[in-house]
């Protein structure tokens, strides 16, 4: 995947850099990956809701603590922008994970990665067809590939 990757890079002339976003994308990409792991540890053995509650509350704990380290928050500014926020907070986070738990839940962990993944490839097309943003054939392909793995982990298994 790799070498088909760097293929298609060279034969496009784009070129290979690697900006503070990429490794942003990496630091939290492998991030995601953990929590697919812990999810997978701890969800057979505790109630998949509740852990869902206490990520939400820490998460939102460790952002309030960031905001006031990193940032000069203004209470009018937050009270004004307060539906933005609930609806990244809670559709975002308290739902999304929540139902990444439970539906994780049933799955192995590789499966459960390539389909969260789906996200970004659903983010990506929406992003063209709402957005009128330009993907590159970089990106097409990327979408390509991360939807064709994420249909291939999920087919039977052939019995030998």
């Amino acid at each position: 995947l790799g070498i088909v990757g760097f293929y298609l890079l060279c034969l496009y002339g784009e070129t290979l850099t690697i900006e503070t976003g990429d490794l942003l994308v990496l630091l939290c990409s492998v991030m995601f990956a953990v929590h697919i792991l812990v999810v997978d540890y701890f969800v057979p053995k505790c109630d998949g809701v509740k852990m869902s509650c206490i990520q939400f509350l820490t998460a939102g704990l460790l952002g309030i603590i960031c905001m006031f380290i990193f940032e000069e928050p203004v209470l009018k500014d937050i009270l004004s922008n307060w539906i933005p926020i609930i609806y990244a907070g809670v559709l975002s986070c308290g739902m999304g994970y929540t139902f990444q738990i439970i539906g994780q839940k049933h799955a192995e962990p590789t499966q459960a990665s390539l389909i969260l993944c789906l996200e970004s490839v659903f983010a990506a097309i929406a992003g063209a067809i709402l957005l009128s943003e330009r993907l590159s054939l970089i990106q097409y392909a990327g979408c390509i590939i991360i939807f064709a793995a994420s249909i291939i982990s999920n087919l039977p298994e052939k019995k030998a």
